[in-house]
């Protein structure tokens, strides 16, 4: 029996592992202080935009360097292990985070919050298709896939709304240190969970072997190389809700007990797409949405850009729209294309590209939003309109040639 196989004794249940996984996602994002976390920089740890803006750059910069090999590592040792490993590590970050008193412990904690992180993105994704596989319901896994990432954002939002009227009855810190409560239930979740049985080779790779492999891929797979950094341009309009969001409020006049709720309607519109990405995918062809999303994401940040009122925050809701219906979809797209081998390291390479892309514009937009806000949205809708128009024009291209041989 290889380390990927589940004991005989006891088949491996689809359904259940998936409703499990789900709950993993759920209680590791249901983080109370994520509604408020720049805000308590700011405000309790008095940092600047700026220097909010490094600490993510630092923080997307170590995700970078980590990202690809904790696919690997998934690929080479397990699933469910790789897991383990990664929510140690990360609530072992977060809890000092919610500690630190200095700039210097601060960065020390998102070492530690980053690198937990990367061993979670990507293995959730290959998780779920593993585990289809089993009973070729492969085709389902963009609607799982939508579902969870739905079920996650729901968790996020939640455990916000109550963050935030949590730090605006107590202290900024108090929803910081109940974060890592929620790892403690994740725990239990994984310790129910089963590794996937997967098809492999009698001769298993080596670490090494693996990551080669997977460069391979992307290298010769155009098709694949080409969706992939479609999404990564995509994604990289996170940043604007991760990094601008709450200072936004916060300098349009909203008070901190409503930072939670007032991020509802962004979140939700997210979750909402993720789960009809699968159906929306299938009516419109997968670059057409991807076109669609693009100009979302664009359109969004134009307007925050472009109007200076609180209204504006509909522009969120846009760019969080957009990228719900894309990426669902988009990764179905590769993971259909991906030998199971190879599967954690390929989904990797998108979390490893928004790593490469949020620890540039992290930067950016925070220094510039110091300044000016609306300067920071605007820059960020040019520089992902022309990367990402860019991509498609190859991807759509690469799909003529593939046609044509």
């Amino acid at each position: 029996m290889t380390p990927a196989a589940a004991p005989a004794s006891r088949p491996f249940a689809v359904n259940r592992n998936l409703r499990l996984l789900n709950a993993l996602g759920v209680f590791t994002l249901a983080q109370p202080g994520l509604a408020i976390w720049v805000v308590y920089l700011l405000d309790f740890r008095h940092l600047t935009l700026a220097q909010v803006g490094v600490m993510e750059a630092f923080y997307w910069g170590v995700k970078l360097l980590m990202e690809v090999p904790s696919g690997a590592v998934a690929d080479r040792f397990g699933r469910r292990a790789t897991f383990w490993l990664g929510l140690i590590i990360e609530g072992a970050g977060v809890t000092m985070f919610a500690f630190a008193s200095n700039f210097p412990i601060l960065l020390a904690s998102y070492v530690l919050w980053s690198s937990g992180f990367s061993f979670r993105s990507g293995n959730d994704q290959a998780y779920i298709y593993d585990s289809l596989a089993t009973e070729g319901r492969e085709t389902e896994f963009s609607k799982h896939a939508g579902r969870y990432q739905a079920l996650t954002t729901a968790a996020f939002t939640i455990a916000g709304i109550g963050g935030a009227w949590l730090a605006s009855v107590s202290t900024l810190q108090l929803p910081m240190m109940l974060g890592v409560v929620p790892y403690l239930a994740g725990a239990v979740c994984l310790a129910l969970m089963q590794e996937p049985p997967r098809k492999l080779a009698s001769h298993r790779s080596s670490y090494v072997e693996t990551l080669r492999t997977a460069v391979r891929a992307l290298r010769d797979v155009r098709l694949v190389r080409y969706a992939l950094l479609t999404q990564i341009a995509i994604e990289t309009g996170m940043i604007a809700s991760i990094l601008l969001m709450q200072p936004f409020l916060q300098q349009h006049g909203v008070s901190l007990a409503w930072f939670g709720l007032l991020q509802t309607p962004a979140t939700l519109a997210g979750a909402l797409a993720s789960i009809a990405s699968a159906r929306v995918a299938y009516w419109l062809g997968i670059r057409r949405l991807a076109v669609f999303a693009v100009a979302g994401v664009a359109g969004g940040l134009a307007m925050l850009a472009a109007v200076d009122h609180a209204g504006a925050f509909v522009g969120f809701v846009a760019l969080q729209l957009a990228i719900g219906f894309a990426t669902p979809a988009i990764s179905g797209y590769v993971n259909d294309r991906t030998d199971s081998s190879i599967r954690a390291t390929m989904m990797s390479f998108v979390p490893l590209g928004t790593s490469l892309t949020f620890a540039f514009v992290g930067p950016f937009a925070g220094i510039v939003g110091d300044a000016s806000l609306r300067l920071a949205f605007g820059g960020m809708a040019l520089g992902i309109l022309l990367t990402a128009c860019v991509s498609l024009t190859l991807w759509r291209a690469t799909e003529r040639d593939t046609l044509a041989a």
